[in-house]
């Protein structure tokens, strides 16, 4: 059913439970259609497994410096047809909403200020103004929270380092804002995941209507939550930025370049050509990719290894993770040590760390 509530509780705002249903008691709203659900076929690429549609495999020593053109063996596969989920899309990928807090709880919110810098210069002066950067947050700074709509276009004009400081500088702090309103829906499903084992018919319908709804955002039964909570989880930063890095040519490909294509998803055009999918800004391709991994079954693997740490009270490790993405790409395990290697140059692992800065 849908609540006709205030926009921002849509956005992701934390309210607690009784400002919420006072609300809605004084105002007299009902409740009357669906909630909205996200489809998430539109994200998904439709590349068939197999290696008769792979590409040549460059060196895996080879610099991603090198033109874009050399990146094409990367591919986004995923599974067979009968995998596509056929949903109307009503809302954005990352607008998970929320009608209260865990524990009924008040939090403080990140404020995001968006960017649209017009050159990689650009880019890097609002960085040094805001006192931004890597060797900072390696040493435990916060990330600020800037959400950069989209890679400027003469970022390959850019030396092979600055190139690469300055996408892994951009991203992160994106990939940070998708994982903080995904753990925002995490905290409230474990909260109510103990409220119910404490008190089986505890819940209210508020809570019964938004478990529903992100029950079908997950493609998982509502009375699952077991299987809800491998799937809303975040992708460790490392791991994003390394596999954004190697499908985009570090955001210098045509497809990062025209469509803010980062990930190597693709869409069917016609009966089997493909192409990269289009998205209107760099959050709403994260948001599509990290929806990919917690949604697909081709990436059951990766859900299972994800949920193994977090029983073992272990960090995320995007190093450790990336091994369960065999399914990924069509090269298999050779991708895996490739993204690996990439991670290593780079140091990407400092970044699973970092958290963003709240006001």
């Amino acid at each position: 059913m849908q609540l006709a509530v205030w926009p921002a509780l849509v956005r992701g705002r934390d309210y607690s439970f009784a400002l919420v249903w006072g609300a809605l008691l004084t105002i007299g709203l009902a409740l009357r259609e669906p909630l909205p659900s996200f489809d998430v076929a539109p994200y998904l690429s439709l590349t068939p497994f197999g290696s008769a549609n792979a590409a040549p495999w460059p060196s895996l020593l080879a610099d991603l410096d090198a033109a874009p053109r050399s990146l094409v063996f990367v591919r986004h596969e995923v599974g067979e047809p009968d995998d596509v989920f056929h949903r109307s899309t009503r809302e954005q990928p990352w607008a998970h909403g929320r009608f209260a807090a865990p524990g009924n709880a008040v939090r403080r919110q990140v404020q995001v200020r968006t960017i649209a810098p017009r050159t990689a210069d650009e880019l890097a002066g609002f960085f040094r103004q805001a006192a931004y950067s890597l060797g900072d947050i390696r040493q435990g700074e916060a990330v600020p929270p800037i959400r950069l709509e989209k890679i400027p276009s003469d970022l390959g004009n850019k030396d092979g380092n600055e190139r690469k400081a300055l996408f892994i500088t951009a991203l992160l702090p994106v990939v940070l804002e998708v994982n903080q309103r995904i753990l925002s829906d995490r905290e409230q499903l474990l909260y109510l995941r103990d409220k119910r084992a404490a008190r089986p018919a505890g819940m209210t319908t508020i809570e019964r209507i938004w478990l529903e709804e992100l029950a079908e955002r997950y493609d998982t039964p509502a009375d699952d939550l077991d299987e809800l909570l491998r799937r809303v989880d975040v992708v460790p930063p490392s791991m994003a930025i390394a596999q954004g890095g190697v499908e985009s040519g570090w955001g210098t490909s045509p497809a990062a370049r025209a469509a803010n294509s980062l990930y190597g998803q693709l869409q069917v055009v016609g009966r089997s050509a493909t192409m990269p999918q289009p998205f209107a800004n760099l959050g709403e391709a994260t948001a599509a990719y990290v929806t990919n991994l917690n949604t697909h079954r081709a990436y059951a693997a990766f859900r299972a290894a994800r949920s193994a740490l977090r029983e073992r009270g272990e960090p995320l490790d995007g190093y450790q993770l990336i091994g369960s993405l065999l399914r990924y790409s069509e090269l298999g395990q050779d991708y895996v040590r490739f993204v690996r290697q990439i991670m290593r140059e780079n140091d990407l692992s400092d970044f699973d760390k970092a958290r963003l800065s709240i006001f």
